[in-house]
């Protein structure tokens, strides 16, 4: 599954449309079981592989919905996701030279390129790449969440809120009874 065999590329390109289920995807898997993201719906791509020469070039297109807790108010939301994408592969790295014609070792990584090893190419991994880098770093429902209340815990966004503790800076919650002997 989305495993092609290096001799199937054609001079023409190779075209793929489908989806696969999230559950292919071991990191995927394991963000879902820690609950931070999940993915509800299959993941939809349209790839197109092409070859020059020794290098395979993939350009893709993946879609799905994506499922998270805001950041703010712990509330689950959906939203939809989707991502242009490109990778270059290779079975080894071409040479280099230097501005004074002095060949130069450059990593894959240096290059923009993912080597490969065997005759046959996973694409599962750049899909997979492709969802993770997606994932916001802050997730929120919308702009203006406002979060729970720090002192009893309600949705700020649901219920106004009428706790009568005093307000004060929470990180010095600890010295709020602190008193100094004389």
């Amino acid at each position: 599954m989305l495993t092609i065999k290096l001799d199937e590329i054609e001079d023409k390109g190779l075209s793929l449309e489908g989806e696969t289920d999230p559950s292919d995807f071991p990191q995927l898997v394991e963000l879902a079981r820690e609950e931070i993201a999940s993915f509800p719906e299959p993941i939809h791509y349209r790839i197109e592989i092409s070859r020059l020469m020794d290098l395979i070039e993939v350009k893709g297109h993946v879609s799905t919905e994506l499922r998270l807790a805001c950041g703010r108010c712990l509330d689950s939301y959906q939203i939809p996701f989707s991502s242009d994408f490109l990778v270059t592969y290779s079975k080894s790295l071409p040479d280099c030279f230097d501005d004074d014609d002095e060949e130069t070792e450059l990593s894959a990584e240096e290059m923009g390129m993912t080597l490969i090893s065997g005759e046959e190419l996973s694409l599962l991994e750049p899909l997979q790449e492709q969802l993770l880098i997606a994932l916001p770093v802050q997730p929120l429902c919308s702009r203006d969440c406002k979060g729970l209340c720090p002192f009893c815990g309600d949705n700020l966004n649901l219920n106004r809120c009428d706790c009568t503790e005093e307000s004060f800076d929470t990180r010095f919650a600890a010295l709020k009874n602190f008193k100094v002997e004389e």
